[in-house]
């Protein structure tokens, strides 16, 4: 898992090729210190004033190949062996990030109309418009489903407010290799998620609701916090979102397909998947 515990934000000072003096700030990372992350930030921000005065792209910058900057909130342990950790996002959802059991979010399709009768007829009929709604909604899980028997695995199916996510149940898996490549892309799991799942070398699933759908604001600001009273505000933040929250859940389940493992670092993923992101006091999915 690329999950750095370590950020710091350092800038550098340099001239242009006009003799103009130029500052670039960086985010740097580290596995182990903060002084390394500085090191680190202080580096990147170097190598990006170097590539801008050599006329490189601003594609291959490094900085926009960062992993994601998130707090580390949790640890999933089995005896020694982290397997996971929960992270908070940008917007501040909690998100599970599993170093080798498989989750894949598969997107129900938007409904579209099959002519201009079709259309009229949607737009005059919301109970049309929610009948074509479960029918691509039921189109989409049976495509699940009939994947799973073509290539026999185990998994469970849940049921998210714009899709479905799949968790493996049948091994472990890596995220990074070719085989985890062409199951999302044949479950036609989202392109981001894929993306992000080969830069963050680990598979992720969304915990908590996004804030918005339940009423709530943005976070005031983002991790780390360059002042205690940064942190502070964020706290506050993260307590309201608690409260406003507290009547929605991420998924539900709809069905268990297969004989699961019994590898004890599956099952810790979905205990602590199920219980945070299933076993809510709410009802409405967000």
């Amino acid at each position: 898992m690329r999950i750095p515990q370590h950020w710091a934000n350092e800038s550098f000072t340099g001239q242009d090729r006009d003799g103009k003096e130029q500052t670039f700030r960086a985010w740097g990372w580290s596995f182990e210190s903060l002084r390394a992350a500085r090191d680190d930030a202080l580096a990147r921000a170097r190598r990006i004033f170097d590539c801008l005065v050599s006329g490189r792209r601003p594609e291959s910058y490094e900085y926009l190949r960062q992993p994601l900057r998130e707090e580390i909130v949790q640890s999933v342990q089995v005896g020694e062996k982290a397997v996971g950790v929960v992270t908070r996002n940008r917007y501040g959802a909690l998100v599970l990030n599993s170093s080798s059991v498989l989750f894949a979010d598969v997107d129900f399709p938007p409904a579209r109309s099959r002519g201009l009768l079709d259309s009229l007829r949607l737009a005059l009929s919301s109970a049309r418009r929610a009948q074509r709604a479960q029918e691509l909604r039921d189109a989409t899980l049976d495509g699940v489903r009939a994947w799973v028997r073509a290539h026999p695995r185990s998994c469970r199916v849940y049921r998210t407010l714009a899709g479905l996510r799949v968790l493996f149940t049948d091994r472990l898996y890596d995220p990074v290799s070719a085989e985890t490549r062409a199951i999302l892309a044949e479950l036609e799991s989202d392109a981001l998620y894929r993306r992000l799942t080969e830069q963050q070398q680990c598979f992720r699933a969304r915990l908590t609701p996004k804030p918005w759908r339940c009423g709530c604001k943005t976070p005031p600001n983002r991790y780390p916090w360059p002042t205690p009273q940064a942190e502070q505000a964020y706290r506050q933040w993260e307590r309201q979102y608690a409260e406003k929250t507290r009547s929605h859940k991420t998924c539900e389940l709809i069905e268990a397909i297969g004989v699961p493992s019994p590898a004890e670092e599956i099952q810790a993923i979905i205990r602590l998947h199920d219980g945070m992101a299933c076993d809510r006091p709410g009802t409405m999915l967000a």
